[in-house]
């Protein structure tokens, strides 16, 4: 099923972040023209709304448009009961990066996209870099 984006990946994106800004717009673009299959978790969508409205926009009908563009261009996988549950008894030491990894599994995607690779260390999901998948279903990127 593809790769779910780690929400820090579409932070960088978002929010213009130097030096990852390049290869998040770079996935959340090839994404929306149909070119990458990936997705985020509804835990992420909401991250996304509460930080666009309290430090962007300020105003709740524009970050509802940031969330409804992701969700035009991304799949959404389930946070649900059984990756909350998996994520408590995980190795992974962050509970939220072990919930997301739980998701992925569920949702059985390829992998998880991030620039924090070492936070899902003994998940149950491959992560790659935002560079490393371009490059890798990418042919030629750079």
């Amino acid at each position: 099923m593809g790769a779910l984006l780690d929400t820090n990946v579409v932070l960088d994106a978002l929010a213009n972040r130097e030096p990852w800004a390049k290869e998040a717009k770079d996935l959340l673009f090839l994404a929306s023209c149909g070119k990458l299959d990936l997705c985020l978790s509804g835990s992420t969508l909401t991250d996304i709304f509460y930080l666009a409205n309290r430090y962007v926009y300020h105003d709740k009908r524009r970050s509802v448009q940031v969330v409804d563009i992701l969700m035009e261009s991304l799949g959404v996988v389930d946070v649900g009961l059984e990756a909350c549950l998996m994520g408590a008894h995980s190795p992974i030491a962050d509970y939220e990066d072990a919930v997301l990894a739980e998701a992925a599994r569920t949702a059985k995607v390829d992998c998880i996209v991030t620039r924090n690779e070492r936070d899902f260390e003994g998940g149950p999901v491959p992560v790659m870099s935002p560079h490393a998948y371009l490059e890798s279903v990418v042919k030629g990127y750079r």
